[in-house]
């Protein structure tokens, strides 16, 4: 159960919403029915996506820079529905997902799972849609009392099929094909509140201002506390063995809390900055759809999505950088090799021209974790992290596409490159 303060918090930002008219106790037990109060008055206009994650706007959750994530908070009852109508995004990957008010994921459908609207087509799911967004439109119902997975264009909206709660709805975007247009070139899907026999509400879209959507919003202080809640105080949750000062890559023993993707899976590696010490990556690179560069997301590849992210082990849990598949340089074999350092420690061969990616250590006053994310593997690909299951060992179960992190001072990495700081 979380505290008195955090009720109060979600409840001013429901209300300033405008999503509903919650009363003065709507969070009982998850699932059970908010019990009768005063109702929350809402000042102003109702409006969707009031929080906007990424770095420069709310930078919480361990985000990646590659991808914007815009975020609704809801209250639904028994009889209700949050109406979503779309445009399916020029991008890499899209999904829509349910959270509870912890911050763990309750139900989601990515790209390819979601119906075109009459008349459309999904660019995620057939070849031939064309490039017209007008014929690009999905519609998808979130609402309670239905099972999670029931797909059929539906999120279900509370765990255990309850009849009623609270949650958070996430739109997520990866790359979009224009990099100056963080929705993928079309609109933000509509919202509309259809309350249990009445007419669909639609609900403005927020203004893109800093003040709304960024770190002073509305909901910033709200999910702050959540993240302090429910995720361990102080640090993140352990990767496997590993310490700062022997870094390896393991599964996280706990992303929830954190918004997690339900489409990725993590592993993480603890660091600790010193003055003249790099940190080198080396691995063998999965293929992926390189929408960049105009190929399909059709194309057969191993994954979808993979990047390595450089996070601040504090609260929030901000990110600091991060290199995606398509930012990442590869020699003649495949094989990526990545530098995480300080721009002064930065050695002069670390740099794409010689094979090498780049990517900035950030603040050095406080320890660092590197997450290594793989988003929908073939089902071919036996290597992906989503391989690993609790107790394997990742380096056996993914071998040349395990990643490898080894320390190395600048001197030896300038004056021998890569292959001067194995392990």
């Amino acid at each position: 159960m979380l505290r008195a303060p955090w009720r109060h918090l979600i409840v001013s930002a429901l209300a300033w919403l405008g999503v509903v008219a919650v009363t003065a106790t709507p969070f009982a037990a998850a699932g059970a029915p908010a019990r009768a109060g005063v109702p929350v008055t809402a000042p102003g206009s109702p409006c969707a996506w009031p929080a906007v994650v990424r770095p420069g706007r709310l930078n919480f959750a361990f985000p990646e820079t590659n991808a914007t994530y815009w975020l609704t908070p809801y209250q639904l009852n028994k009889g209700d529905r949050l109406v979503v109508d779309g445009t399916y995004p020029s991008a890499r990957f899209t999904a829509l997902t349910a959270y509870d008010r912890k911050g763990a994921p309750i139900d989601a459908l990515a790209d390819y799972q979601i119906s075109p609207s009459a008349g459309s087509k999904n660019p995620f799911a057939v070849p031939d849609a064309g490039t017209d967004p007008a014929h690009h439109r999905y519609q998808v119902t979130v609402k309670p009392g239905v099972a999670a997975g029931s797909g059929a264009d539906t999120i279900a909206a509370t765990t255990n099929s309850a009849a009623s709660g609270a949650g958070f709805l996430v739109l997520r975007i990866y790359v979009p094909d224009n990099e100056s247009s963080l929705a993928g070139g079309v609109p933000l899907p509509t919202l509309s509140i259809e309350r249990q026999g009445s007419s669909p509400s639609a609900m403005k879209t927020c203004p893109r201002a800093d003040s709304p959507q960024g770190p002073s919003g509305p909901l910033a202080d709200t999910l702050r506390k959540l993240v302090k809640d429910n995720a361990p105080a102080g640090k993140f949750a352990g990767c496997g063995t590993f310490t700062t000062s022997d870094p390896g890559f393991a599964s996280p023993t706990k992303v929830l809390g954190l918004f997690p993707n339900p489409y990725n899976k993590y592993l993480c590696a603890p660091l600790a900055y010193e003055s003249g010490r790099i940190a080198v990556v080396r691995g063998k690179a999965p293929t992926f759809p390189n929408t960049v560069n105009n190929q399909s997301v059709l194309t057969k590849t191993q994954l979808r999505y993979w990047s390595l992210c450089q996070n601040q082990w504090q609260l929030p849990y901000p990110v600091s950088s991060c290199a995606a598949d398509f930012q990442t340089a590869l020699d003649k074999d495949g094989r990526y090799t990545y530098v995480v350092s300080t721009r002064q420690d930065r050695p002069a061969n670390a740099t794409t021209e010689k094979g090498v990616t780049w990517i900035d250590w950030g603040p050095t006053n406080v320890s660092s974790v590197l997450f290594f994310r793989n988003m929908l593997p073939a089902d071919d690909f036996p290597n992906a992290i989503q391989g690993v299951k609790k107790g394997d060992d990742p380096a056996k179960v993914m071998g040349d596409y395990y990643p490898t992190v080894t320390y190395c001072a600048k001197e030896a990495f300038a004056k021998g490159g890569p292959d001067a700081c194995a392990g």
